[in-house]
C-alpha cells in the first residue's frame, strides 16, 4: 500500500516533535548552540563595518545569490542524507542556517569584493572553498555538528568552487544588463 498525503503529514508531525525535543533537551543554550549564534551574527557585524560601501547593492545581491543556492543545496544535500547536523540553532530552520545565510555568502561577498578581476576571483575562490572544505568541515565533524554519510570534502570543495563560479557569473551578467 502506498503511503498517503496524510500518512506523510503524521510522519512530518512526529518528526517534528522529536526533533523540537532533541533541540530544547540536546542543542538549547550548550557551547555549539552558542556557536551557531555567534557565526549568524558575527560575519554580518564585520561585513557592515568592512564592505565597499559604494558597492552595497551589488555585493549584497552577489551574497544573496550565494545564499539561495547555498540553502538550496544543503537542504537537498540534507534530504538525500548525504550529510547530516546534529545541532541547530532554532528548531524550525535548516541545521546550518548560520553558514547558509552568514559565514559562506559574507565570506564570498568579502572575495568578490576584494577581487579586482577573473584572474584573483579564481584564485580567492579556491581558497575559500578549500577553507570551507578542508578547515572548517573537519573542525564541525570533530566537534559532532557535522556528520558526512555520502559525501567528501573534495566533492564540498568541488561543490563550493563551482557555485562560486556560477554566483561570479551570474553576477556578472545582472551587471551588465544593468548598465546597458
Amino acid at each position: 500500500m502506498k503511503p498517503s498525503f496524510e500518512d506523510v503529514k503524521k510522519a512530518r508531525e512526529t518528526l517534528r516533535d522529536v526533533a523540537f525535543e532533541h533541540w530544547v533537551h540536546d542543542d538549547l543554550f550548550t557551547w555549539k548552540w552558542w556557536l551557531l549564534l555567534a557565526a549568524t551574527i558575527i560575519p554580518w557585524i564585520l561585513w557592515i563595518k568592512f564592505h565597499d560601501k559604494n558597492r552595497t547593492f551589488e555585493i549584497l545581491s552577489y551574497g544573496l545569490i550565494w545564499a539561495i543556492l547555498s540553502s538550496l543545496f544543503d537542504v537537498i544535500g540534507g534530504e538525500l542524507i548525504l550529510w547530516g547536523y546534529p545541532d541547530k540553532l532554532l528548531p524550525m530552520v535548516p541545521p546550518l542556517f548560520p553558514a547558509d545565510i552568514t559565514v559562506i555568502p559574507v565570506l564570498f561577498m568579502f572575495i568578490y569584493q576584494f577581487s579586482k578581476n577573473l584572474y584573483r576571483y579564481f584564485i580567492f575562490s579556491v581558497l575559500g572553498s578549500a577553507l570551507f572544505s578542508y578547515v572548517i568541515e573537519p573542525l564541525f565533524i570533530k566537534g559532532g555538528m557535522l556528520i558526512l554519510h555520502n559525501w567528501t570534502h573534495t566533492k564540498s570543495f568541488i561543490g563550493f568552487f563551482i557555485l562560486s563560479q556560477v554566483v561570479y557569473l551570474i553576477i556578472v551578467s545582472l551587471k551588465s544588463k544593468m548598465n546597458t
